[in-house]
């Protein structure tokens, strides 16, 4: 009885030997254990590298290719790069459980492979070993305005497609091409990098630019009397920011004003402008140009409301495709500016009395003799003084006068009580020793409306203009 126990218990321990063994070595080697169905086929102590070899040569066209891109990408794809938990599964199983290898002698095991896991996990696999799914990959950049001091134009720098790809885009392409791909997978062309939001052709870009050169090319023209100042607007290019994406441009004329770019260019206006005695148009009450020589009235600029005005011109404004004409502003008005003054027609013998714009009164008048070398001269004047009841007097006369208004010298507006009519051409051969004649009721009105501030512009016309 002893000795038969002893052989059963070799018999036993040779059986588990054999059996540990037999086990050792399917783990070693790699194999699965009995009765194992992978994806539907019968397994069972077949290697796991082959069945894995074989399962992806049954279920995807194209194994074997390379992954190309920007920046020397190249990553060599095989059926052992593929992780198909199936496989895995089926070969760790029982370690982990040894006792149950005898329990596939008799019982089935089944395992199922996830292909969209396997693509999952490649594609993560092949990010994560590439340096161009890295954080210091170079990323897209933006096209984008900038100022070019050589050329002194803006220009706009074309955008950068940097390296940076796009890992739901790779993933996705990566499927694709393993699913259906023939050759290799070219990452250009499977529009898997992640491009820049603002391209050099977009309309916002390239009018930003257009307009911004207009501006660096425009002037500010200024006349007076024949006399052009432009104003060049290219110096106002420090004063401006553009901002990308989108573009928004920002002229800070405030900044230009308080360095003091406006005043220096309204001193140059004033200068060319404020020279005294200079001949400048005067446009008549019946719309005719002629010229008057300022005598003592003179035009004089207001160089601070001046530089203010161009100031206040907008980047569109100074961007625009039409010239920008610049606004003179007079703190002693030029003739064509006038709002307040007296025309004296010395050619048609007519006196007309304008405020605020409006002819407010026009009277027939006599101006000096011709005959007697006591023309009346014309010009543009200053209004001297108002003065009531005074007696004028000279070589061979003394008259006396109501409303006496001097302006040239010796030379006024005033009433003439001796004379019973005005106008014509009475000036030429019985005219005055200079002054402008009036009646007594225009002499009247006149007085009580002008003051300092009004001019007194005297003219002759030319001789094809002058009325019969």
């Amino acid at each position: 009885m002893k000795k038969a126990v002893l052989i059963l218990l070799g018999v036993f321990s040779s059986a588990a030997l054999l059996y540990s063994g037999f086990a050792a070595w399917l783990h070693i080697d790699g194999r699965f254990p009995f009765h194992t169905q992978l994806n539907g086929h019968d397994v069972s102590l077949q290697r796991a590298l082959d069945v894995q070899r074989s399962c992806m040569d049954d279920y995807y066209p194209n194994m074997r290719f390379t992954i190309e891109g920007r920046g020397g990408i190249c990553y060599r794809v095989t059926p052992l790069s593929f992780d198909f938990s199936g496989a895995e599964r089926a070969v760790s199983f029982l370690p982990e459980r040894p006792m149950l290898w005898a329990k596939t002698l008799f019982d089935e095991t089944a395992f199922t492979t996830q292909d969209g896991d396997a693509l999952h996990k490649l594609a993560q696999r092949i990010e994560s070993e590439s340096d161009a799914f890295r954080g210091d990959v170079i990323p897209p950049q933006d096209a984008y305005i900038v100022y070019d001091a050589s050329s002194g134009l803006y220009q706009i720098m074309a955008e950068t497609p940097g390296a940076v790809i796009d890992p739901d885009r790779f993933e996705a392409a990566l499927t694709q091409h393993v699913l259906r791909g023939k050759g290799n997978l070219n990452l250009e062309n499977a529009s898997v990098y992640r491009s820049a939001a603002v391209r050099s052709s977009a309309p916002e870009l390239v009018e930003a630019c257009e307009k911004l050169n207009r501006f660096l090319n425009a002037e500010v023209v200024f006349s007076e009397n024949g006399v052009s100042l432009s104003f060049p607007v290219r110096s106002l290019q420090p004063y401006l920011k553009v901002e990308n994406a989108p573009p928004v441009i920002t002229y800070d004329a405030r900044a230009a004003a308080e360095d003091g770019v406006f005043d220096e260019f309204a001193s140059q206006l004033a200068e060319a402008f404020d020279s005294p005695g200079v001949e400048r148009c005067f446009i008549t009450h019946d719309g005719a140009s002629v010229t008057v020589r300022e005598k003592t009235w003179l035009a004089k600029l207001d160089p601070a409301a001046t530089a203010a005005a161009l100031g206040r011109l907008s980047f569109d404004e100074l961007s625009a495709q039409d010239a920008v004409e610049g606004t003179l502003v007079w703190e002693r008005a030029a003739l064509d500016c006038l709002t307040n003054y007296v025309e004296v027609d010395l050619t048609n013998q007519a006196l007309y009395l304008y405020t605020d714009g409006e002819l407010v009164m026009e009277s027939p008048v006599v101006s000096g003799s011709v005959a007697t070398h006591h023309t009346t001269p014309g010009g543009a004047f200053s209004l001297i003084g108002k003065y009531r009841n005074v007696t004028l007097r000279g070589p061979g006369y003394a008259s006396f006068v109501r409303y006496w208004m001097p302006f040239n010298n010796k030379i006024g507006l005033h009433d003439a009580s001796w004379r019973g009519v005005f106008g014509g051409t009475i000036y030429v051969t019985s005219g005055s020793h200079g002054c402008v004649n009036l009646p007594i009721d225009a002499a009247e009105a006149l007085f009580s409306t002008i003051d300092g501030s009004y001019a007194v512009v005297c003219y002759w016309r030319p001789v094809e203009t002058a009325e019969g």
